[in-house]
């Protein structure tokens, strides 16, 4: 069973651990166009699960955690809606750049809004909020008008699987906050999310790709380490801890300091353009997370 009481403002250490999750995801979609360049995306996905889960194993059992307390159904479906939600953002990253993923992927907090106004309770639409969405949506907008002609086509592919990335994500957290929150541990969500997502990816790299692994060298194995243990493990910990703590309307506003970390890490990193289009496009999106997320 969950332990700890639910605080209703983000303090010093939750904006910290916060802020150092958002900067481990930003630098998560170089190590993912890097892992594409040997690993097929959702084969590279399910790899990605395998060594989370594996690490949070060790974890769980020093701490003399059962792995399967309860909630199992619940957990099944967690696992489900994680792995296609990455099955779609690993894909994304064939045709876009990842700063136009992770601006996409990060207007998650306009997902969450509106489910949140749905599904939980105390988490209502209110003009102010409904002032942030617009924001955030033309940003979006504007940023996949920039792919809209025939030539970038493949491009737009990419961004769209990355927005549906980001509905998924807002979905699974609806769900867990809905069905797991105060039922099991943050560990034991994190368990479930990871373990059954194995199958779903594992399956969906059978169907749609072909030679999973085409080649590996240190660099692609170093991508595949930071994902599995950085993002996976660490980063997703540190994320269910907060959401098992604190309300995820108030989480989710400092999610905006990730596009801006993927952003300057693809300029720097993979020497992507950092065009005025694009900025503008962070801007209105990070605006309009912020304005969605501030009290009303």
């Amino acid at each position: 069973m969950e332990s700890g009481s639910v605080k209703e403002r983000i303090d010093l250490s939750a904006a910290l651990l916060l802020t150092g999750a958002c900067l481990l995801w930003g630098l998560n979609g170089v190590a993912i166009k890097v892992s594409n360049q040997g690993i097929a995306p959702l084969c590279g996905a399910a790899v990605r699960s395998v060594i989370a889960t594996g690490c949070l194993v060790v974890w769980m059992r020093v701490g003399r955690m059962a792995l399967f307390p309860g909630s199992l159904p619940d957990g099944i479906i967690v696992g489900i809606l994680f792995g296609v939600e990455f099955g779609f953002l690993y894909v994304s990253l064939l045709y876009t750049t990842v700063s136009s993923a992770w601006i996409l992927l990060y207007t998650t907090p306009f997902f969450h809004a509106v489910g949140a106004h749905y599904f939980l309770e105390g988490d209502r639409l209110n003009p102010g909020k409904g002032a942030g969405l617009v924001l955030a949506f033309g940003g979006m907008i504007f940023l996949l008008g920039e792919h809209a002609g025939l030539p970038s086509l493949d491009t737009l592919l990419g961004d769209t699987l990355a927005l549906m990335s980001a509905i998924f994500w807002a979905a699974t957290t609806i769900f867990i906050k809905r069905r797991l929150v105060g039922k099991v541990s943050h560990h034991h969500t994190l368990f479930y999310q990871m373990v059954f997502s194995i199958p779903v990816l594992f399956l969906l790299s059978a169907i749609y790709e072909e030679g999973p692994i085409r080649h590996i060298n240190g660099l692609i194995l170093l991508s595949v380490a930071y994902q599995g243990i950085g993002i996976g493990f660490i980063s997703y910990l540190l994320w269910f801890f907060l959401v098992h703590h604190y309300p995820v309307s108030r989480l989710s506003a400092f999610s905006f300091l990730t596009p801006v970390f993927a952003t300057f890490t693809g300029v720097f990193l993979l020497g992507e353009p950092l065009s005025p289009r694009l900025i503008l496009s962070l801007v209105l999106v990070s605006l309009g997370i912020y304005v969605v997320n501030r009290e009303w």
